[in-house]
């Protein structure tokens, strides 16, 4: 583990007014939901009483948080803000003399930074950005004008990405550049980076890379609406504002912890909260009249309903049962919370580690049909507590090797996907944590976990029966993964 400036303080749950026996209970009931989930980190009173990581994930890990850079954007358009360079009454198009259209629609005209900080362009979707979209300042005016600005919410991360080009135009620097003064009083390394954009801007709609305990850190910040260590941080008058309701955005979402209203890029919560919200499971939920930050990381995408828990179970358990002082210290309750730390491990497939099949099928080449994969054949071995799946699709010959009844750390095979550029090719394969179990005496369930620059899910349901073999994909990643995704089926040769 690498040394860390400026260590969050820890204490036990007791010290800052929550039973352990709360907080155990609320990670079991996230456990339970076999989320696949990386991290969780709950802080209270400024100080970490929680940490735990779902093996072989840990502390060191750079981790992708998605929708939860938007926040980011937003402290820094405050920062400028306070330095006089924006104001929120600014026209967006006003930024871009060079990529607007000469006779811009009038609602288009009407725009303004605060329109952009509240999701409330004149698009109904915004522009779609593609990786081979080379110029997406541009792209972001071709969308479709639908209603006037400010009026409506609709989320849009193009709105965000339009922040990250003003903040570079108005400034000189990427909005990470703007907060490195803030991140080094945190002690947040420099190693935090940002996924770019395809004309090589910093992507603040999605790209922040950060570990948990630095995401922590900022996640307090905001909480206390810019102050640390008596000092003001962040303007506080706009982060008030920032994580205020400033909109409504009940129209697109039933569950009710994603329509308690939307500020300047954080959401609304319960019991006067806000949280940053990201993708796959990147939340971190701060509750400034508890003094309150319960932080996850994770990518979970097949399991919207299960997401859910990690809100209901925070106001179920763990709210009712705050304290505004201390409690008496439970040693026995502390250390049955600090054992199940050590014990969480990351999802795989239930099911046994051995089945009769894979001896019939050890190194029988199938003939897959016409497929949209493109698989043209798949051949499976197995050895001891591995197991490998070679086959060929429409970039070639590749083989994904996986453990059977554990994690195996590999990378994928295809070596186009996106690097630290959208668009740009890594030029090696993401890596990605592997696991498989026979699910019934003919079924193999294949888990594949891409835990790089970019995350995924990828599940592969494979059935042999006599000659015949049955492969169903499914995948949830963002750019990648298109060719891993459907059904083939085939014979044995």
């Amino acid at each position: 583990m690498q040394a860390e400036k400026k260590p969050l303080p820890a204490a036990s749950p007791e010290r800052a007014g929550l039973p352990s026996r709360a907080v155990e209970a609320y990670v079991r009931a996230l456990d339970g939901e076999r989320l696949a989930l990386h991290s969780l980190l709950i802080a209270r009173k400024g100080q970490l009483i929680f940490e735990g990581y779902w093996k072989p994930m840990d502390a060191d890990f750079r981790h992708r948080l998605y929708s939860c850079s938007k926040s980011f954007v937003s402290c820094a358009v405050g920062l400028l803000i306070e330095q006089g360079l924006l104001r929120l009454e600014d026209k967006a198009i006003g930024f871009f003399p060079d990529k607007a259209p000469e006779n811009p629609h009038p609602y288009l005209a009407r725009m303004t930074v605060r329109d952009l900080l509240m999701m409330a362009t004149c698009y109904e979707y915004g522009a779609s950005y593609h990786p081979c979209d080379n110029d997406w300042e541009a792209t972001f005016f071709t969308g479709t004008i639908s209603h006037p600005p400010g009026m409506v919410f609709s989320y849009c991360t193009t709105a965000t990405t339009m922040l990250c080009m003003i903040i570079k135009r108005v400034s000189g620097k990427e909005f990470t550049e703007v907060l490195r003064p803030v991140f080094d009083e945190l002690g947040i390394s420099r190693e935090l980076y940002c996924i770019q954009t395809p004309c090589g801007h910093e992507w603040g709609g999605s790209g922040v890379m950060a570990t948990s305990r630095e995401f922590m850190k900022f996640a307090l910040l905001c909480m206390r609406y810019g102050e640390y260590e008596g000092r003001q941080l962040l303007p506080r008058d706009y982060m008030i504002q920032a994580t205020a309701c400033q909109i409504d955005n009940s129209l697109y979402h039933a569950s009710p912890d994603e329509a308690m209203g939307y500020g300047y890029q954080f959401w609304r919560t319960r019991h006067n909260g806000f949280a940053f919200y990201g993708m796959g499971c990147q939340y971190a939920i701060c509750l400034p009249d508890q003094d309150l930050v319960v932080l996850t990381t994770g990518y979970e995408q097949l399991n919207a309903k299960a997401t859910r828990e990690i809100f209901s179970a925070l106001w179920r358990g763990i709210y009712p049962n705050l304290s505004g002082r201390p409690l008496p210290e439970n040693p026995e309750a502390h250390g049955r919370l600090l054992d199940l730390a050590q014990s969480l491990e990351l999802v795989k497939p239930q099911g046994a580690a051995e089945s009769e099949t894979a001896r019939a099928v050890q190194g029988r080449r199938y003939r897959m049909d016409e497929n949209p994969m493109g698989m043209e054949w798949v051949e499976f071995s197995f050895s001891q507590d591995e197991g490998r799946m070679r086959y060929q699709n429409r970039t070639g010959e590749h083989e994904l090797a996986f453990g059977l009844g554990r994690h195996l750390s590999t990378r994928f095979p295809e070596t186009h996907y996106n690097g630290p550029v959208i668009g740009r090719p890594l030029g090696r394969g993401l890596n990605c944590l592997n696991s498989a179990a026979w699910i019934s005496g003919e079924e193999l369930m294949i888990y594949c976990q891409v835990v790089d620059m970019h995350l995924a899910q990828l599940r592969l349901a494979v059935r042999f029966k006599g000659d015949e073999v049955c492969l169903n994909a499914l995948k949830n990643a963002e750019f990648f993964m298109d060719e891993y995704q459907g059904f083939a089926s085939g014979r044995a040769e």
